[in-house]
């Protein structure tokens, strides 16, 4: 891309505030989690790790806010996805690269549980696996230290073990014989960090959140941010298919959109971050949001948010009707005060919105009035 820049963090954190329904698609390995550089067992070992308690923090804040989606996207198999995201109830999981997928919650409808797992395309033709397995045994036996391993839709031989230029030439070989043997099955052949991997035709990262998107939109409205964020070749699917959905979107009609790469390298992606590091500092910074404008506020509030049908009426010591051109003509008038407005129950989501994206100079916090969970107190100053 000629646009291609490193993520603004501040840009994000802005739509992010404004937005009433978002999605986060995020990679598991080398984007949640860091995945050395090189070739190394950490290729294949990172999922046996437990979640740093500050990854497992920001992720379990983002997937409970009820204006998210969450999902964590892989090529690892749904038990081992299962086994590292299970505290995550509200989250949702895509394994296998979008092969199997449970849904969690959905902006403004929350759900304790996700879902069962279930296919993403039912009913796929998987006798090409033998071959495919005769084929990478043939190879593994003659490039010392590279692996097999079969997954319940695909097959992948893993040379992260081996010499790295002895291994990619061996790669390069077996996908020229496996393009022979598999020309007329519905397979793709993808070839990425360390790993060749065989799966059917159609099943892809890019099409699990396409899948994901069209849900949103016909279950809540769509939404009106979209952050995307991978590291490898199979996470470029993720952002070839959401720019190819939106592209030709009459305007105001697109949500914020954020397609980024882990790494400096050449992408699909609009943005780069440099690690994954730099994934969880957005992630706090975004938890860090979540947490405060969303502690006291009802889920019933924000559904009434998402459909535009909160009433905007209220009283509070100032004795002032509370429609949106007077809550922002408060501004003015308190510049340089504390002013609590006391609201009735259903009324803290109109506030919610307008105190993520105060005018300029101006600040504003929700609160409760009394330790109560409702009303609203809604305090705006300098």
């Amino acid at each position: 891309r000629s646009d291609f820049t490193a993520l603004d963090t501040t840009e994000v954190l802005t739509a992010y505030r404004r937005a009433r329904r978002r999605a986060l698609f995020l990679d598991w390995g080398g984007t949640l989690v860091p995945i050395e550089d090189g070739f190394t067992s950490h290729l294949v070992e990172y999922f046996r790790e437990r979640l740093s308690p500050a990854v497992h923090a920001c992720l379990h804040e983002l997937a409970s806010d009820p204006r998210n989606l969450l999902m964590v996207l892989s090529g690892q198999e749904s038990g081992r996805m299962d086994a590292a995201f299970s505290s995550l109830g509200h989250a949702s999981l895509a394994a296998e690269h979008g092969f199997c997928y449970r849904l969690g919650s959905l902006p403004g409808v929350r759900r304790p549980h996700a879902s069962e797992w279930r296919q993403l395309l039912p009913d796929n033709d998987l006798s090409w696996k033998e071959t495919v397995a005769t084929v990478m045994e043939a190879y593994k036996v003659r490039t010392n230290g590279a692996q097999t391993e079969v997954k319940g839709s695909s097959l992948v031989w893993k040379f992260d073990e081996v010499d790295p230029e002895f291994g990619l030439m061996q790669a390069k070989e077996m996908c020229v014989h496996l393009n022979t043997v598999l020309a007329n099955c519905p397979v793709a052949i993808i070839t990425g960090k360390g790993y060749v991997e065989v799966r059917p035709k159609g099943v892809n990262k890019g099409a699990m959140v396409d899948h994901v998107v069209s849900q949103l939109y016909s279950q809540v409205g769509g939404v009106d941010f979209i952050l995307c964020i991978g590291d490898d070749s199979a996470d470029e699917f993720m952002f070839q298919a959401l720019h190819a959905r939106f592209a030709d979107r009459p305007a105001g009609t697109v949500p914020a959109l954020f397609t980024c790469v882990v790494g400096r390298k050449p992408s699909s992606a609009q943005y780069y971050v440099n690690g994954a590091d730099e994934v969880l500092e957005l992630c706090q910074s975004l938890r860090l949001h979540s947490t405060r404008a969303n502690r006291n506020l009802s889920t019933s509030d924000l559904k009434g948010l998402g459909r535009g049908r909160v009433p905007i009426r209220g009283e509070g010591p100032l004795n002032s009707s509370m429609d949106g051109s007077t809550m922002r003509a408060v501004f003015a008038a308190t510049r340089g005060t504390s002013t609590p407005f006391a609201l009735p129950a259903g009324h803290g989501a109109r506030l919610a919105s307008i105190a993520a994206s105060p005018p300029p100079g101006q600040r504003a916090e929700l609160g409760t009035v009394d330790g109560a969970a409702e009303p609203i107190k809604f305090t705006v100053g300098q």
